[in-house]
């Protein structure tokens, strides 16, 4: 190839990966197990995930609520990737272009507000706890007794939104380059904590350590089990627009499940967040920072505070990259450069950067929320392309946005797939409210992931199999003709 055609090759390789454009072929990033393991755990490890582990450990039973946890962030997650990663990996698109074939081509625009609401609001979370926890830090050091000094936490904040642009804004490449590095120290750093808490205790009996009875949010067992099923599974279910946004970048279908689980899952969100849990009954405190000076002293907290907030790059600018994709479905954002979008998506946290404990306090309230949407809407997806379509979709009818293409539905929005996710959204809140911890009669015995997904899926595919019958909408039929018609693409 000449280096003219090289150049115009690396050019075509940057702009599907920076934007919407399907990615094939040599095209993705991921071509061996360990990258795209390195990667999944950026998602899934999290510093947040220690805020969540001390969650688990209120449920009451320690042992029993890491348990249910990781059990149930497994049985999240295999539906949850079914769901929107097959699709992705397959064509090489976006989450939202994918969900358009089950949701109508203006009905996924549904799907892109949540992954903008999960991916920012998740960042933003992310990068205020990084500056409370370098302000808690600076005060247990140099002003023990005294209070937090906001301008340092806005100081911190606002160098941590300046690195993510410094090192997105060349591309999607860097978000494989820095987890390979940012993944391990998460890993190792995890690890190192583990030890600190339970080398005086031992770990079997900090397992057996229970939070204070009157603190615990169930004393039954069988509820305490619910309970952490729940919150795995809930943590899964918001995973949608991560497994999509990876999975378009897979080269081989055989990494495509067992990297994903293992990474976001058992070592990324499982083991950071016991740890989290552990922590929470051993030092009776649920802010990091604190709790990790408390165990490791001030010389050795320090570096290990700092190496965890700089280790959250990796998780950071993998959200941003996805939330920079999807919003490319908006034209004013497709017409920008790569740069341009990331500084646009990055300038709310000049905002967060001065009000981290506002953020911290009522945005995760709000984002627990996200559960109760996504579990319908991953219903709907999975059941759609497995059970319904076989897995067979038109890529290029994906991309029409008029009534010639075979996903317009009713007016561009498939108004059964709408009406299962609101459907699903009032199964699960009738089951659990993930912000006042409020059950139902049966959550003790089946929480309120899995009978939602289940309802959903027998709801959707009876409904659909009726359209099927009656009508030509969605692209159901005539695959091939649908295939070789010639439609208007446009980005």
């Amino acid at each position: 190839m000449s280096k003219s055609g090289a150049d115009v090759s690396s050019a075509m390789s940057r702009e599907s990966l920076a934007g919407r454009l399907p990615v094939q072929g040599t095209d993705r990033l991921y071509s061996n197990f360990g990258s795209l393991l390195a990667a999944c755990m950026a998602i899934g490890a999290a510093s947040f995930n220690y805020l969540f582990g001390a969650s688990i450990a209120f449920i009451g039973n320690t042992s029993i609520g890491i348990a249910g946890y990781l059990i149930g962030l497994i049985v999240g997650l295999v539906p949850t990737y079914l769901a929107a990663g097959m699709i992705c990996y397959r064509h090489g698109v976006d989450p939202v272009d994918a969900a358009k074939s089950s949701m109508g081509t203006r009905g996924s625009a549904l799907l892109l507000a949540l992954i903008l609401v999960s991916t920012l609001g998740w960042s933003f979370v992310l990068i205020a706890m990084t500056g409370q926890a370098a302000g808690r830090l600076q005060q247990i050091l140099f002003n023990p007794g005294g209070e937090i000094d906001n301008g340092f936490v806005a100081l911190v904040s606002m160098l941590m939104l300046a690195l993510v642009w410094i090192l997105l804004r060349k591309g999607p490449a860097m978000v494989a380059l820095l987890t390979r590095y940012t993944s391990p120290a998460v890993l190792v750093i995890a690890c190192v904590l583990l030890y600190l808490i339970t080398r005086d205790t031992g770990l079997s009996a900090l397992l057996h350590t229970n939070v204070d009875a009157k603190l615990a949010y169930s004393h039954d067992p069988l509820q305490q089990l619910a309970y952490g099923v729940e919150f795995g599974a809930s943590n899964a279910l918001t995973s949608v627009p991560f497994f999509g946004g990876i999975a378009r970048l897979i080269r081989r279908r055989k990494h495509v499940i067992t990297p994903s689980l293992l990474g976001a899952g058992l070592i990324g969100a499982g083991f950071t967040t016991a740890v989290g849990a552990l922590a929470a009954v051993a030092t009776g405190s649920t802010e990091p920072a604190e709790w990790v000076v408390k165990t490791a002293g001030n010389g050795l907290g320090t570096v290990i505070v700092s190496l965890l907030l700089l280790a959250n790059l990796g998780t950071l600018i993998s959200f941003f990259y996805f939330a920079g994709v999807s919003v490319q479905q908006v034209r004013f954002f497709a017409r920008m450069r790569w740069d341009m979008i990331i500084l646009v998506l990055l300038l709310p946290g000049l905002v967060v950067a001065f009000n981290t404990q506002w953020l911290i306090a009522h945005v995760m309230n709000w984002l627990a929320y996200n559960s109760a949407i996504f579990a319908g809407m991953a219903a709907v997806m999975l059941t759609d392309y497995l059970l319904l379509r076989r897995q067979t979709v038109v890529p290029s009818h994906l991309f029409v946005k008029n009534s010639s293409g075979a996903y317009w539905y009713w007016g561009g929005v498939n108004w059964v797939a709408m009406g299962t996710i609101v459907f699903g959204a009032a199964v699960y809140l009738t089951l659990f409210d993930p912000l006042t911890l409020a059950v139902g009669a049966s959550f003790r015995y089946v929480g309120a992931t899995m009978p939602t997904l289940a309802a959903c899926v027998l709801a959707y595919y009876l409904a659909m199999r009726l359209v099927m019958v009656v009508s030509e909408r969605g692209g159901y039929r005539n695959v091939a003709q649908l295939a070789a018609k010639k439609v208007t693409v446009g980005l």
